[in-house]
């Protein structure tokens, strides 16, 4: 009889241990219901509006996850109380809503929070920009002269022109001048882009713009050698028309990494897609910016 009890309370001890073992850690949560960036140097910076669409979340090292913003995360918290937190940009890359990345000129936002099981810790991270970033164009239309006047199209009535009708902010933003006789508009830059990556290494390379449109706007490069022919490419996504004003990102690190070439042309292209006979398309572009280390 002895013997049975003392198996009978093993077992039940043991099934006791089992089911504390089951039981599930209750997460701490931070939460991110926006994001901001300050420049420190607008006259260098450039437009401090942005479009950052996720926020990536880390706690102690060890990153939580990406969700759109606003988010909440949760956290299994270690031995604390205090945690470091750290809050990344995030974008949608070239238009694509699917190619999400960390946007990589920022610093992370460092908090250190004493974070508890159960309870939402929120976090407004105010960005600024890495010390080492270069920012290689900044077109805003607001000086002189426009850093896109070279034609590349057959249309001379069709260029990128100054305007004050519709502005994102400041008092000019620029226009692709399109008509049914004048339906294309391709343009360069008017200088050539050089030392855009370190030597053999894909260090991240953007194009950014705000744009406001009626028709699709394709984005590309020329690559200029110093032996061989110029290569010509389109990136993948491109601008969709939009109602209101909005801003895309296009990561151009590995197009630049594998065409290797001495200088680039940023090229940008638009065509009238109806022509009936009084179409004149609006097609808006403000702040282009071209950011690399």
């Amino acid at each position: 009889m002895m013997k049975k009890l003392s198996l009978f309370l093993f077992g039940l001890l043991l099934f006791s241990a089992c089911g504390k073992d089951r039981q599930v850690a209750i997460p701490a949560y931070i939460s991110v219901p926006s994001v901001q960036h300050s420049p420190t140097n607008p006259n260098i910076e450039g437009s401090s509006q942005h479009q950052f669409e996720d926020a990536w979340i880390a706690v102690d090292g060890q990153m939580l996850g990406a969700t759109n913003l606003p988010t909440t995360l949760p956290a299994i918290l270690g031995e604390g109380p205090n945690y470091e937190v750290s809050i990344y940009a995030g974008v949608a890359s070239d238009g694509i809503s699917t190619n999400r990345l960390i946007y990589p000129f920022f610093d992370p936002y460092v908090v250190s929070r004493e974070l508890e099981a159960g309870r939402i810790d929120t976090v407004y991270p105010n960005f600024q920009y890495n010390d080492d970033v270069e920012f290689f164009i900044v077109e805003d239309f607001e000086n002189a002269g426009v850093a896109f006047g070279e034609d590349r199209d057959d249309y001379p009535d069709s260029y990128l022109a100054k305007q004050s009708e519709d502005v994102f902010e400041g008092d000019y933003s620029g226009q692709m001048i399109l008509d049914t006789a004048n339906w294309e508009c391709y343009i360069g830059s008017s200088f050539q882009i050089s030392d855009l990556q370190q030597p053999n290494t894909a260090t991240p390379v953007f194009l950014e713009m705000h744009y406001k449109t009626d028709e699709v706007i394709s984005v590309g490069l020329i690559a200029h050698y110093d032996n061989g022919l110029p290569d010509e490419i389109f990136i993948k996504g491109g601008v969709n028309p939009s109602d209101g004003w909005k801003k895309i990102y296009f990561d151009l690190t590995e197009d630049i990494f594998t065409l290797n070439a001495a200088r680039y042309t940023l090229i940008l292209r638009s065509a009238v897609s109806d022509f009936e006979e009084s179409n004149q398309p609006k097609v808006y572009l403000d702040n282009i910016k071209i950011l690399h280390y």
